[in-house]
């Protein structure tokens, strides 16, 4: 251990001797792991942390088949209650029905994220309640005399200032009194990752609260369920069961049970592992993850290039006091130990950087609130599996950085040792053949990345320049739910059409309308089912399409043209004829003829009612950029009343400086009515770019990053052989050398190792950029332009970054050179 302790000592002297190199090598150490720590921790927080559940390895979910198919959909809660009575192999099972309420307590009214919970939810967790109790069986079964309430710790903290005396009050939940009961643990905010969650309510209060929800409905879907399978029951004993299950619900009721394939529906167990993120999104989830991971993997690795350049230069530059110390009896394990204990000294200082630096990132990522109508919890920590990766990836670094040196230190010759072998090493020769190598790694590494980045900023050009078939005129919206505030259909359309004609009566407004989903949104775009007249339904045709509900003047107010018949009407309301409207892949899809005023769609059924088809629009992007285009009906807001709707307004001024007036105009029908969303239209459809230009941001600054690590390292290692062969050049230039003909020597020596790992990095992306094409829109993964220019533009920098040294060793004074050595 001492001899341990002195090499420690003697290493840290000696990076402190040369302060610019420590500090070169710690900061760039520092930003390769900090990125790794940083990127890994979100990693963790989402997919790698278990929920905070009593029993994890027991702890599962359940999801009943969608009617289209998929396997991860929600349930009934009817259903629920046949699960649970019907299975033996789980201890316990509870439901949950997510949704925004709002709260009315010390303060104005406020839209917060909640769930309507069967008894034993709460009991599920793995610590107990902060303060007071959950739900008693009887509160879930029935509707209760005094509904209860429990709030989470957050809440408590934010809203109630952790007054311990909130047991026993009142407060009004979606305008309904409720008793609060308890306070949630510390840190909790909901089984379902990803989503704020502030109160639970007993399950049974979905009648009262959320009528809409049909809670008796076999057919109205929409729980979560959970549960914990008994000690000694496998999983697969239990999705057995669970299968048998199935058989018998499709057996009873088969109209809610059958899927569009006329099969019985499935109910799958999946395990905590696979529930910390939505489990329909967990592969693109990984697979986003494996990107970003490998990305900052490849900054890190140019680093550590370049470093490894750097120390071996070092160690070249200590040839001789290490002679000196073989020759006073060091053996070569000990002269190794030596390199290897000063690279594990810097990458440990690395480390430690890098994980502070990780700490701020993290904090700022969970600050970080994206412009959505959904509470967000992004709540990512530096914990015990971000600091045991980040202190693997610093161990691996350090013994990687101190590898070669601590090589050519072992391999070292007594005699050469003390030689002044200077004129003969070149970057083509000798030990730098190693040095060589690394640059080869660095620029393959490189062009990896930039050409990922690249593709992703191409990507990101093209969803820009995408016509999203609408106009993205200056405008505002706002978005409420009638029915947290418990508003009946007939109250709802009053408050609707006062708030639709104050708002078209605003100074500085052109159009307004109301709808149940803006275009790019991810939110509100819903499916439904539908009957097409005269059209026979062939087996397993799915007839489940876009749906969206709007008012009387949206068309208009979005800019969206009509192709054919007219748009809907103030006359097209309830009593009068139903109509609809449908875009043009709904008519390609059914009447290719091109036929499609006067057809008729029926919501309900091939029974009818059914609704005459009276205009045709464009197809509009209506969740995303890169979707594809599909099928869209549009239906009146005044035939079909939906609470749930987004007020938009066109205007000729700033958009910012409606939105008070929108504001105003929601607070005089209903100051008790929590409002969300409200932006400007630019600011929404600028959302619906988020994902891409992070990716590309993120992607691009990275790419940057290691662009100019590999510059970095190009030239180090090319002006380090030049420094290392002045004398060779001076002989050469008193011989008669011409100066571009030193020029070009040394130009090939640097360019030689570039072309080696430019044409293996283009070679490496071509086969490993069809792994990006899931996250790319409207570029191929192997875009001919992106990888031109990557190609051309690393070629130029790496041409740049040689001709400096060449430069000054063309010019290099033949007397000089022969005395400096």
């Amino acid at each position: 251990m001492n001899g341990w302790l002195n090499d420690l000592r003697y290493a840290v002297r000696g990076l402190l001797k040369t302060p610019g190199f420590t500090v070169v090598a710690v900061l760039s150490l520092a930003l390769g792991i900090g990125a790794n720590a940083t990127i890994f921790s979100v990693v963790s927080g989402l997919l790698l942390k278990p929920l905070p559940v009593a029993q994890p390895n027991r702890f599962v979910g359940l999801y009943t088949s969608d009617y289209s198919g998929p396997p991860f959909g929600t349930s009934s809660y009817p259903d629920f209650l046949e699960f649970r009575d019907r299975s033996r192999s789980f201890s316990a099972m509870a439901a949950a029905l997510t949704g925004p309420f709002s709260l009315s307590a010390d303060g104005p009214p406020e839209l917060i994220g909640g769930q309507l919970v069967s008894a034993g939810y709460l009991g599920l967790l793995d610590r107990p309640l902060a303060l007071g109790r959950g739900f008693s069986a009887q509160e879930d079964e029935a509707s209760s005399a005094q509904p209860v309430v429990v709030v989470s710790h957050s809440l408590w903290q934010r809203r109630f200032g952790s007054d311990r005396a909130i047991l026993g009050k009142t407060i009004r939940v979606s305008g309904q009194p409720v008793t609060v009961v308890g306070v949630g643990p510390a840190d909790f905010r909901g089984i379902n990752r990803g989503i704020a969650i502030d109160l639970w309510l007993p399950i049974s209060m979905a009648r009262t609260l959320v009528p809409h929800a049909g809670l008796d409905e076999r057919g109205a879907r929409g729980l979560s369920v959970f549960a914990e399978l008994k000690p000694g029951v496998s999983a697969a004993a239990a999705q057995a069961e669970l299968a048998v299950v199935a058989e018998q619900l499709h057996r009873e009721y088969q109209e809610q049970w059958t899927d569009v394939r006329q099969a019985g529906r499935r109910i799958t167990l999946v395990p905590e592992s696979g529930i910390r993120f939505f489990p329909d999104a967990q592969g693109a989830a990984f697979g986003a993850s494996a990107l970003f991971l490998t990305v900052v993997g490849l900054v890190l690795a140019i680093a550590c290039g370049n470093l490894a350049n750097l120390l071996l230069a070092r160690a070249q530059n200590r040839r001789k006091e290490l002679g000196i110390r073989a020759a006073l009896g060091a053996s070569r394990w000990r002269l190794a130990r030596t390199q290897l204990v000063e690279s594990c000294s810097l990458s440990v200082a690395g480390g430690t950087l890098g994980a502070v630096l990780a700490v701020g990132a993290v904090r700022l990522i969970s600050a970080f609130h994206p412009p959505i109508q959904v509470p967000i919890q992004l709540e990512f920590t530096i914990d015990y599996r971000v600091l045991i990766f980040t202190a693997l990836i610093a161990m691996v670094t350090g013994l990687a950085l101190g590898l070669a040196p601590a090589l050519q230190s072992a391999a070292g010759s007594l005699v050469t040792a003390f030689k002044d072998d200077s004129a003969g090493l070149q970057l083509r020769g000798g030990r730098s053949r190693l040095r060589g190598a690394l640059v080869v790694a660095q620029v393959a590494f490189s062009t990896l990345l930039l050409i990922a980045a690249g593709l992703f900023l191409r990507s990101l050009g093209r969803s820009t320049a995408t016509d999203p078939g609408f106009s993205t005129r200056q405008g505002a919206d706002l978005s409420v739910d009638l029915s947290i505030n418990r508003y009946d259909e007939a109250r709802g359309k009053q408050l609707l059409t006062q708030a639709l004609e104050r708002a078209r009566a605003t100074p500085g407004v052109t159009a307004a309308a109301l709808t149940t989903a803006l275009p790019l949104s991810p939110f509100g775009n819903r499916r439904r089912g539908m009957a097409i007249k005269d059209y026979v339904r062939q087996p397993g045709d799915d007839l489940e399409f876009r749906y969206v509900v709007v008012s009387a003047g949206y068309f208009a107010t979005m800019g969206i043209p009509l192709r054919r018949g007219r748009a809907f009407e103030p006359t097209d309301r309830e009593g009068a004829a139903g109509v609809v409207i449908v875009n043009e892949a709904f008519v390609r899809r059914f009447w290719p003829a091109g036929e499609a005023l006067g057809r008729a769609v029926s919501l309900t059924g091939p029974n009818g009612p059914f609704l005459d088809v009276i205009g045709v629009v464009p197809d509009v992007k209506l969740q995303s950029v890169g979707e594809d285009v599909v099928p869209a009906l549009y239906a009146p807001l005044d035939q079909q009343y939906e609470s749930a709707v987004t007020l938009m307004v066109a205007s000729a001024r700033p958009a910012v400086e409606l939105i008070p007036a929108l504001r105003n105009i929601m607070a005089e029908a209903d100051p008790d009515l929590p409002l969300f969303g409200v932006e400007t239209l630019e600011e929404h459809f600028g959302f619906a770019l988020f994902p891409a230009r992070v990716a590309g941001s993120v992607l691009g600054g990275f790419g940057f990053l290691g662009l100019l690590l590999a510059s970095m390292g190009i030239y180090g290692v090319v002006a380090y052989a030049v420094s290392r062969r002045k004398r060779e050049i001076g002989i050469r230039m008193a011989l008669g050398a011409k100066l571009g003909t030193v020029l070009a020597g040394v130009m090939r020596d640097g360019l030689v190792p570039v072309a080696i790992g430019l044409g293996l990095g283009l070679g490496g992306s071509l086969a490993v950029s069809r792994l990006l094409a899931g996250f790319l829109n409207g570029v191929s993964p192997l875009d001919l332009p992106t990888y031109a220019a990557v190609g051309v533009g690393l070629a130029a920098v790496a041409a740049a970054a040689c001709y400096i040294p060449a430069r000054r060793a063309a010019r290099v004074n033949p007397i000089d050179a022969l005395r400096a050595e």
